[in-house]
């Protein structure tokens, strides 16, 4: 008798930690866009998105090219572009060990422009935005 206890009470401890170990937190979905500034894309920067009622988590994402591909939870986000850089030109990155490779060189933007308000609202997995900065608003 007492082993029929023991093995119930090890298949019921074994429900419980599938159960638990289930939950993986809020459910993410993938969305995408391009951020860019008076029409033209960032060629390299981070992205970050706040719930705006401070409620949720915090997701972000690189941009390239303009481009951003992210998972996050769904509901109304602040967006805050945390870093960006525009390619200016190209210089051979080693002459000696890798002659005529060239390599971008980047220079960051000011971060003053990515200062205007910015929200997206997040419903559903495949939305694209586009969110685009004025740097006639400073």
């Amino acid at each position: 008798m007492n082993k029929k206890i023991f093995v119930s009470a090890l298949a019921l401890c074994v429900c419980a930690f599938v159960f638990v170990g289930c939950d993986k937190g809020p459910k993410k979905v993938a969305v995408s866009g391009t951020i860019t500034v008076d029409g033209e894309p960032i060629d390299v920067g981070a992205v970050k998105f706040d719930a705006v009622d401070g409620q949720g988590m915090s997701d972000g994402c690189k941009i390239k090219d303009g481009k951003f591909e992210c998972e996050m939870t769904t509901g109304e986000k602040k967006v805050t572009v945390t870093a960006a850089s525009k390619v200016v030109g190209q210089f051979e990155a080693d002459p000696v060990l890798n002659p005529g490779v060239m390599s971008d060189k980047v220079e960051s933007m000011d971060l003053s422009v990515f200062k205007q308000e910015k929200t997206i609202t997040v419903e559903k997995k495949g939305q694209t935005f586009e969110i685009d900065y004025s740097t006639e608003a400073e």
